[in-house]
């Protein structure tokens, strides 16, 4: 397929797919469309387990608000009020920093007859397990995971001429990404109502989104990485699973050779909390609603955390406009059936959890599974894709239920250009997950551990 590369040897990192006890700083944003009337912000608190979420029932005025959270010794970090909650008629909620233990401050606020939901604004994690180095590429068989026994039959589409359509877009809620790696540079999205200068030119409440935005910094940079370290190369490994360019005589190639990849960065170098990923979601959900974009699903490689309303009211905005939330299982061996873990655990219609099989076809040792709630196991150990490197040219392999979520999220992509290639709806997501579901190859290791009991296939008819 590919011409043999000189492939970026990089250091062997061990990643913790476990909770962390600190949560990135999150900034009051001016320009998000979340400016709050409420004035006594703080610019200086760092994100911690003494942040909590707040919701108020509708009607409270400000200063009942600012009562209920003095009375948790609490201040105002944010209010968030995206667009989205705004369309939909919702009044938002805001992240306070308490002196208190979040939970003592969270079974006060509970109590309190003028809030509606108060939850601990929680840390997320990728779902990677390791990485270790490696300079193969597709020709060499090494990308199992699309041509391997048993990987995706990615390859079986794509001599079938589907290899993916530019006007099919999808999110990686994540790190950010290397945009100009060059097996990614040509399927990064690039906003065509937006340029550098700093106005907000397409009024969707970020200045100069040109490439998505960072939401972990509050700023339009979505890749902040070098080639001598790891920033955003978790969100650049995904990326080029789902659409690494194919046929470009060079390292990777993805589920799609063609596709529009945004980047909704939320994972910073300590994870991303719960405020940060329903503003990248709800982002995603608006750029679908209000400019037309054809956004068929969001990639979200990351997990770890509790139940959330907040979240979950997300995710159920991003459904009813028709995009899927393909989300990685998790780590840590787990039936999340009997021990929850979200946002894998959240039973949405446009959910679609992922565990991970190796190449041998065996559910790994440290994928999480449930029969009523992981939907499919794909590919997720030793999966080389690309990263950060000299000169922008970088390929790892890595492993973890975070890596067997791209696959899924590409074959979303895959089925929606030969099938649905201009627009999607509520209706025709869900044909497309059915059709994820029903293609699944049985396997025996998934039986009783997944819901389909099968692992994905995009060799079927349906995808060419």
């Amino acid at each position: 397929m590919k011409s043999k590369l000189t492939i970026a040897l990089l250091a062997v990192l061990i990643y913790s797919c476990q909770m962390q006890s600190e949560e990135l700083l999150l900034s009051p944003n001016p320009n998000n469309g979340n400016a709050s009337s409420l004035s006594n912000f703080s610019n200086t608190t760092q994100g911690n387990s003494d942040e909590i979420l707040i919701k108020f029932k509708s009607g409270v005025s400000e200063s009942g608000k600012l009562t209920a959270i003095k009375a948790i010794s609490g201040i105002i970090k944010e209010q968030i009020l995206t667009q989205e909650m705004k369309d939909s008629g919702d009044e938002g909620f805001y992240v306070v920093k308490t002196n208190l233990k979040a939970l003592e401050a969270i079974n006060r606020a509970a109590g309190n007859s003028l809030i509606e939901v108060v939850e601990l604004n929680e840390t997320y994690t990728h779902q990677q397990t390791s990485t270790t180095p490696d300079d193969y590429f597709y020709g060499t068989g090494q990308l199992w995971g699309l041509n391997g026994s048993f990987g995706t039959n990615a390859n079986v589409a794509w001599s079938k001429n589907n290899t993916g359509k530019s006007t099919v877009y999808v999110g990686v809620i994540d790190e950010g990404i290397m945009y100009n790696h060059p097996d990614l540079v040509n399927n990064i999205w690039s906003n065509p109502n937006e340029i550098v200068d700093g106005i907000d030119n397409d009024n969707n409440g970020y200045v100069d989104d040109i490439r998505g935005w960072d939401f972990a910094n509050n700023d339009n940079s979505v890749y902040d990485g070098t080639s001598t370290n790891n920033i955003d190369a978790h969100g650049t490994h995904v990326s080029g699973t789902i659409g690494a360019m194919g046929n470009n005589s060079i390292g990777v190639v993805g589920m799609n050779w063609n596709v529009e990849i945004i980047p909704a960065k939320f994972l910073g170098t300590t994870g991303g909390s719960t405020s940060n990923a329903i503003k990248a979601l709800d982002y995603l959900t608006n750029l679908k609603k209000s400019k037309g974009i054809n956004i068929v699903a969001s990639n979200n490689s990351w997990g770890g955390g509790s139940y959330s309303k907040l979240l979950l009211s997300a995710i159920q905005r991003a459904d009813k406009a028709g995009i899927l939330f393909v989300v990685a299982a998790g780590n840590s061996g787990i039936n999340i059936d009997v021990t929850k873990s979200y946002p894998a655990s959240y039973v949405v219609a446009n959910v679609i959890a992922v565990s991970a099989i190796d190449v041998n076809g065996s559910l790994t040792s440290w994928s999480n599974y449930g029969s009523k709630t992981v939907a499919l196991g794909a590919p997720g150990a030793n999966i080389i894709s690309t990263v950060p490197g000299p000169n922008g040219v970088g390929y790892a392999a890595y492993s973890g239920t975070s890596m067997a979520t791209p696959h899924v999220t590409g074959a979303v992509a895959l089925y929606a250009a030969k099938n649905y290639p201009n627009s999607t709806t509520q209706t025709i997501s869900q044909i497309i997950k059915k059709a994820i579901i029903n293609n699944t190859v049985s396997t025996s290791s998934l039986s009783g551990k997944t819901i389909t009991g099968g692992r994905l296939n995009v060799g079927a008819p349906g995808f060419y």
